[in-house]
């Protein structure tokens, strides 16, 4: 019986040649080798969703209040079934300068960032249009989400 990895080296080898030829289209994506009970192969194109959070560079635009809080928007990233976040850091850049807004994961960055938890967002320096930069287990890069802020009506003349 053969071992995998001669396999492998084949399917390279067949890669490697219709790369040098051009006799057939090289895998795409993705291949998926079996071999509990024969060899069994294949292959196919992983499609991307252009509004997925874990692969897309594209940010995320999230609406708020003027007077939402750091926690309200850290319970947001943890509850909303879109992000299912279990413990985000909240970073941003505010007059050029790196600012931690939260940052769960270390003890002592945590006790330093823990009351900003309770200050409003625009109190901490974040405007309508910001970019904030969350990261977290649950997603295999960093998350850039734009802060909008609902335009507040103001009341009708008589």
């Amino acid at each position: 019986m053969f071992h995998f990895h001669i396999y492998i080296i084949a399917v390279c080898a067949t890669e490697v040649f219709k790369l040098a030829t051009s006799c057939s289209k090289p895998l795409q994506n993705f291949m998926v080798f079996n071999d509990t009970d024969g060899v069994y192969t294949y292959t196919f194109e992983a499609e991307r969703k252009e509004d997925c959070i874990s692969c897309s560079t594209k940010p995320i635009s999230l609406t708020f209040t003027t007077d939402t809080t750091l926690q309200q928007l850290y319970d947001y990233l943890k509850e909303n079934q879109k992000f299912l976040m279990k413990a985000p850091s909240i970073t941003t850049v505010i007059d050029g300068k790196n600012k931690t807004l939260y940052m769960p994961t270390l003890d002592a960055v945590e006790r330093a960032t823990r009351p900003n938890l309770q200050q409003k967002l625009t109190d901490l320096g974040v405007l309508d249009g910001h970019h904030i930069v969350v990261a977290d287990a649950t997603t295999p890069k960093p998350v850039a989400i734009i802060v909008k802020f609902e335009q507040e009506m103001e009341p009708c003349a008589t």
